[in-house]
């Protein structure tokens, strides 16, 4: 049996583990299936309150808190995965892998973080840095300008 939670905004709106049950004041919403026309992937959405919304992000609210910026939406850890709470999380555009793999013409990589910027330093000790941006998919030229700007505090 799975667990429901309540939905932090929305009242009398509970959800399960993964989002395939979502009950309104106790009655069952109905999950459509929706055909994103940019990546040709399958959306699952709800209507609630004359809004249709996307049941990862009831989800990753119902179990993760609210998105903590409007920049945040939800995000699947391994895309093959599920939509189980464990495999979302809070995250930017430009932030997953699936952006990057698939499309030949985005080149850019993945965008540098604090987080990146320590693990790649640290790998540095090891492995040439060209091969360990490579592995990462972040583009060099990212790698340095955050080096440039940030560097500095970072060490």
């Amino acid at each position: 049996m799975s667990e429901f939670r309540y939905h932090p905004i929305i009242e009398y709106l509970k959800i399960n583990e993964d989002g395939s049950t979502i009950l309104l004041n106790d009655e069952v919403l109905k999950i459509s299936s929706q055909q994103l026309p940019h990546t040709k992937k399958i959306r699952r959405v709800v209507f609630v309150n004359r809004k249709t919304v996307n049941t990862i992000r009831l989800v990753c609210e119902a179990w993760h808190g609210v998105a903590p910026t409007g920049e945040h939406a939800a995000r699947r850890t391994v895309e093959t995965n599920g939509d189980h709470y464990s495999n979302l999380y809070w995250g930017k555009k430009g932030m997953t892998e699936s952006n990057i793999v698939g499309h030949k013409w985005n080149n850019r990589g993945i965008r540098m973080t604090e987080d990146l910027f320590k693990s790649i330093s640290d790998r540095l000790a090891n492995e040439k840095l060209t091969i360990v941006l490579k592995e990462l998919k972040v583009n060099a030229s990212s790698y340095y300008y955050y080096k440039k700007k940030h560097g500095k505090k970072n060490k």
